[in-house]
């Protein structure tokens, strides 16, 4: 037999041995097998694959970020372990369903940690981590006295990271959108986001405003006259930015996700190489 049919085999006897009840409900699913041909227990087997949510190509796959730069193998292990995951959710082998909002949780896990390990890598202790953002987020808020990397908030890391790196437009803001789906994922009600979209969006062209096919303003398209609109009526009052994130919330681009998280990658890849960490 396939040996990765033989280790989703023995994947499955674990978890009956673990849990009667899951046990019963085999049984019922697809009764006994000791009767049936070879294609059939293959047949019986897929469907029990399916059912439990368990997709060994994804399991076997290599991440679809590379991290072998990073020689400390449980913090590459855990980058790895979060990329399928988040893959996992990408292709609905988990539950059944693709999710967008729990793909991007677990690409903000991998995005933090990058974050981290760039600063532990760089610095040496967290005094120097905690001047060197500051360098770069000069108004940032931090506690006196931290111990670790972890009671530095993302947000204060991802702004001094940006600065110190110069991320472009898109790079930075889907970053920082992948948290805050994280934040608000529990509180999301889709229709109520598709009608606020469309709310925002008409006011935009009321204003005059010139769009790109994605929703946003086409800010090169500005005369004069609509540009002070822009700065003034569009971009002080706040809600634009709120518009601009649940356009892409509601875009699904798990791609663009993708290729943010790895020009992130690539970078403290090749800073770290640079300074030779």
């Amino acid at each position: 037999m396939d040996e990765k049919l033989t280790t989703t085999i023995q994947r499955i006897r674990l978890l009956a041995e673990q849990n009667p009840e899951f046990k019963q409900e085999m049984q019922k699913m697809f009764g006994p097998t000791s009767s049936v041909s070879n294609s059939n227990n293959d047949v019986r087997i897929a469907h029990i694959v399916k059912y439990l949510g368990l997709d060994v190509y994804v399991d076997n796959k290599d991440s679809v970020i590379d991290y072998s730069f990073i020689s400390e193998k449980d913090i590459r292990d855990k980058l790895e372990s979060d990329n399928r995951e988040m893959i996992r959710f990408r292709y609905g082998t988990r539950y059944h369903a693709i999710c967008f909002d729990e793909f991007c949780r677990y690409a903000h896990l991998q995005a933090e940690m990058l974050l981290n390990y760039y600063y532990y890598k760089k610095d040496a202790g967290i005094d120097i981590i905690v001047s060197h953002i500051k360098q770069y987020n000069p108004k940032v808020t931090i506690k006196e006295n931290i111990k670790t990397l972890g009671e530095i908030s993302y947000s204060s890391k991802l702004w001094a990271f940006n600065n110190e790196f110069k991320l472009d437009y898109y790079t930075n803001n889907i970053l920082d959108y992948i948290r805050k789906i994280r934040n608000d994922s529990s509180h999301r009600s889709p229709k109520k986001e598709e009608l606020t979209i469309r709310e925002y969006k008409d006011k935009l062209t009321k204003l005059g405003m010139p769009l790109y096919p994605d929703g946003e303003v086409a800010f090169n398209k500005l005369d004069k006259t609509h540009k002070k609109i822009y700065y003034g009526e569009v971009m002080k009052e706040g809600w634009y930015d709120d518009y601009k994130y649940l356009v892409w919330l509601n875009e699904k681009s798990f791609d663009k996700v993708i290729t943010t998280l790895d020009n992130l990658k690539q970078i403290v890849k090749d800073v770290l190489a640079d300074s030779g960490k």
